[in-house]
């Protein structure tokens, strides 16, 4: 199973409200939307999310400077190849450690700022996130309240139900 395919992509296009029938460069390995299936992985992923930013009004949103936009391009990456493919319970807890360290002395990935980084990797991780019982998002404790932070925003969470990361359940 990967999660960074047809619907990841629809969201992170309505989320930037762009159109993604401008995408459908070979010369940049840049495929249209319109030939993936929903159950496809998407080749060249990283350079896929970094048109869409390109193209949508949001252009900020892979970082302010040439070292945020760096790191935004290296988590898109991590993305790709270690979120997108932690379909067993072995890999996610992996990952969920790897970004609970990593997220343990960050607001978001690449800095201060939410970036493209961040709103692609909730929309990979919400399925995992919605699975944990709240003990487990303990356990992961700046992975929750990084992702709780995120799915605040009305426009990134869309359609998606939001996560209870209430400590008081551990305590019932």
């Amino acid at each position: 199973m990967v999660v960074c395919n047809r619907e990841c992509i629809d969201k992170i296009i309505k989320y930037l409200d762009v159109s993604p029938d401008k995408l459908c460069s070979c010369e940049d390995n840049v495929a249209s939307i319109g030939h993936l299936h929903a159950d496809e992985s998407v080749m060249y992923f990283t350079t896929f999310i970094q048109a869409l930013v390109k193209n949508s009004r949001y252009p900020n949103i892979l970082g302010d400077d040439k070292e945020t936009q760096a790191l935004t391009r290296q988590w898109l990456e991590y993305i790709i190849n270690c979120v997108n493919y932690a379909d067993t319970p072995a890999h996610a807890k992996r990952v969920l450690k790897e970004l609970n360290a990593a997220l343990s002395d960050h607001t978001y990935l690449s800095g201060t700022k939410q970036t493209i980084a961040d709103i692609v990797l909730y929309y990979t991780l919400y399925k995992i996130m919605s699975e944990l019982s709240h003990q487990e998002k303990a356990q992961y404790v700046h992975v929750s309240r990084w992702f709780d932070n995120v799915q605040q925003d009305k426009k990134v969470r869309q359609t998606l139900d939001s996560i209870s990361f209430n400590l008081m359940h551990l305590f019932l």
